[in-house]
């Protein structure tokens, strides 16, 4: 099967954004399962991407028109082969309607991933984006939703509120995101021991990595709740890594409760130094307000590291299922208090065995092969319809 992801972005894995990171992994495992499989990029700059890669790669600069199409990308629409499916990547990306309209004129199926995009249109926001936002989903972007042969969500949250918003979308396909488990074990039996070890671990620590959004990533419960956690007489440290335009107020915010001691400021790291980061933490946090299963929890759990996630990552029946964490009911201030203290009073045993169930729950659940193998499946099968 031939098959084209429309992504607004480089597919770099090497990036904080979420969209690259599972475009990457589904064009390089499609490949793998012997389809032909190519990312086009939608560039704001000329620069094409250079990260190492088995699919083969199109980049198109933008047009100057937010809606418009170039003649390089018209040109390779035209040029599509019938039976190509076609999977258009985020959302409020105008010219990605274009793409499907056009491709609806050429009898090409296409599919669409939201990303959780559409969840961004909640409390927090203001009422005349809100309506900004609906205005144009309304005239401009619901089309492509509507004339979709497949809708493909993350998380149930996503597919509950797709509903709600678009109850013309005929059908929506539920499959998470995966995680690209590294080649070799990275987690060495001698780390193992020493996590198990029942001596203190230097320096103990909780670990959130993302986008520091306040509203969404729930940042402002993670550090009240911490702050609490730590006047009751806690003693774990907090590592925030990521950044983002939030994060100037994060830190006053901590400041104003004072534990900015107490806290470490990373910004954002990749690869071998995330991992390194990650498999020194106890637990990892992510206290999201709305969200779609973040890659960030999945790359801990990866790293033999227990969760504490809220029920709006997507990722709290299966912590329940594996046994791999705590889970934030309700999602509070008070109550991530009460888990960090209960996270703290665990043997090292306990902790070990949380932490490798979490590892099996993404070698079971969440490998990509088996995440694209499916997605595939619900292509083939909608381009039959």
């Amino acid at each position: 099967m031939r098959i084209i992801h429309v992504i607004p972005g480089t597919a770099d894995p090497n990036t904080a954004n979420g969209v690259n990171k599972v475009v990457h992994w589904l064009g390089t495992n499609m490949m793998a399962q012997g389809h032909a499989c190519e990312v086009w990029t939608l560039l704001a700059t000329e620069q094409p991407p250079t990260h190492p890669r088995t699919y083969k790669l199109v980049a198109f600069p933008n047009s100057r028109s937010q809606f418009g199409l170039t003649e390089d990308l018209r040109a390779a629409l035209s040029n599509l082969p019938e039976g190509t499916w076609v999977q258009l990547h985020s959302v409020f990306v105008p010219q990605l309607t274009s793409v499907a309209k056009f491709l609806r004129k050429r009898n090409i199926r296409f599919g669409v991933t939201p990303h959780g995009g559409y969840l961004s249109d909640r409390k927090g926001r203001s009422l005349a984006g809100r309506l900004r936002k609906r205005f144009y989903l309304s005239l401009w972007e619901g089309w492509t939703l509507r004339n979709a042969s497949l809708v493909h969500a993350i998380g149930q949250t996503e597919v509950d509120d797709l509903k709600s918003k678009f109850p013309a979308v005929p059908e929506i396909t539920l499959i998470p995101n995966g995680f690209e488990l590294p080649a070799t074990q990275d987690i060495s039996d001698q780390a193992m021991k020493e996590k198990s070890a029942d001596a203190k671990i230097s320096e103990p620590s909780i670990v959130y990595c993302g986008r520091m959004a306040i509203f969404q990533k729930g940042l402002d419960l993670l550090v009240e709740g911490f702050a609490q956690y730590r006047k009751s007489g806690g003693t774990l440290k907090l590592t925030m890594v990521g950044d983002g335009p939030d994060r100037p107020q994060l830190e006053a915010l901590a400041d104003q409760h004072g534990i900015a001691d107490a806290i470490t400021w990373t910004g954002q790291i990749f690869g071998a130094p995330l991992r390194t980061t990650l498999k020194s933490a106890m637990f990892f946090v992510h206290s999201s307000r709305f969200d779609v299963i973040p890659t960030a929890c999945l790359e801990a759990a990866s790293c033999g590291v227990p969760l504490i996630v809220s029920e709006e990552t997507n990722l709290a029946d299966f912590v329940r299922h594996w046994n791999s964490g705590m889970v934030l009911v309700p999602n509070t201030p008070v109550r991530l208090a009460e888990l960090l203290q209960e996270a703290e009073k665990l043997s090292a045993s306990e902790r070990m065995q949380m932490g490798a169930s979490a590892k099996s729950m993404i070698e079971h659940d969440f490998t990509w092969s088996e995440i694209s193998r499916r997605l595939v499946l619900a292509m083939e099968q909608a381009n039959h319809r």
